[in-house]
């Protein structure tokens, strides 16, 4: 495909630091796409979405606008993390976790919001949940999760409290997933080592989060290469949900922040490998995150679309392989360590 011809080329001007080259790919990237357009031409393009997702913004919209919702980013990254040995992350999880099977077991959400994403992991067909812990700070999202679980059947003990002073039991649950939260905390090496003491010889820790630098400030680098290519992207890529056409990668003021947003997320990374064994890892979007963030909702199933963001997902990675552009986001699966004796 010719992506992959590109993106081969890509990491040769990265490792030569060839930023001249590399500019002089993407910009012919770009008029292969527009004479496949003109070539095709079978017909009308496929309609504008973003009317879609105007009006009040809720958790819904909120997901469909975010970076990851364009396309297949996440299976990608996931797949670009197993070597495409697995279909689904719960493959890989079951394939990882060396503790009996048969009984049981009990599992753990730290910063749980409304359970969307989590709860599928504990309603898997090949493993047992008799119930699962979940924490949040918020009474709202807690009842919004409490219904999604109690009509799945799901038993859930579902805790109002900060997860920062959490204290949990030693070796106790299977399973323990942290998605989206981790970047909230503020108290991350005590919470990695409470994951590390709480979970079962065998079991798995779990997490898919923002670790870029804190308060969502884009490096200089990160939005160097952002910019480059957004200005690149034609106009029906950069519609906002509010009808405008970004026109600059800004960085979020942190007073729009809420006070904990990415405030020790700069730390991650560095805590679950201190406190636990990092098995598998894929750290990416330095350059994905601060360029689709927002617009993202404009990327269609089309094959057009579809292979423009296959290219922007792979040179994210090869920017982010060749330390080009620190990384913004982490997927991340971790055992117990292991003490050796002697």
């Amino acid at each position: 495909m010719v992506w992959r011809q590109r993106v081969d080329k890509v990491g040769r001007y990265l490792s030569r630091g060839d930023l001249s080259g590399l500019m002089a790919e993407v910009h012919q990237f770009w008029t292969w796409q527009r004479t496949r357009k003109r070539l095709l031409a079978f017909g009308p393009s496929h309609p504008e979405t973003e009317g879609a997702f105007w009006g009040q913004i809720d958790m819904d919209s909120t997901r469909r606008s975010a970076w990851t919702s364009a396309g297949d980013l996440g299976y990608w990254a996931f797949q670009r993390m197993c070597n495409e040995r697995y279909p689904a992350m719960m493959d890989l999880i079951l394939d990882m976790m060396k503790i009996p099977f048969g009984e049981p077991f009990r599992g753990l959400v730290l910063g749980c919001g409304d359970m969307v994403a989590e709860y599928a992991a504990f309603t898997h067909p090949k493993l047992s949940f008799a119930e699962v812990d979940a924490y949040d700070v918020s009474a709202q999202s807690i009842e919004r999760a409490r219904k999604l679980t109690d009509e799945s059947g799901l038993k859930v003990n579902y805790h109002l409290s900060d997860v920062n002073e959490v204290e949990l039991p030693a070796n106790q649950y299977a399973l323990i997933i942290v998605f989206h939260a981790f970047h909230h905390i503020q108290q991350v090496d005590h919470v990695a080592q409470q994951i590390a003491r709480a979970l079962l010889p065998g079991a798995v820790f779990y997490t898919w989060d923002y670790v870029g630098p804190r308060k969502l400030q884009f490096s200089e680098r990160q939005s160097f290469y952002a910019q480059m290519m957004l200005q690149l992207l034609p106009t029906r890529y950069r519609r906002q949900l509010d009808g405008a056409i970004r026109q600059q990668v800004q960085r979020m003021s942190p007073d729009r922040l809420s006070p904990d947003e990415a405030i020790s997320s700069d730390q991650i990374l560095s805590a679950v490998a201190r406190h636990m064994d990092v098995i598998w890892q894929h750290n990416w979007a330095g350059l994905l995150y601060p360029l689709l963030e927002g617009i993202a909702f404009n990327f269609t199933s089309s094959d057009e679309d579809q292979d423009l963001l296959r290219f922007l997902f792979s040179l994210d990675y090869a920017l982010c392989q060749a330390g080009e552009v620190e990384p913004n986001f982490t997927i991340t699966l971790a055992t117990k360590r292991q003490t050796v004796c002697g």
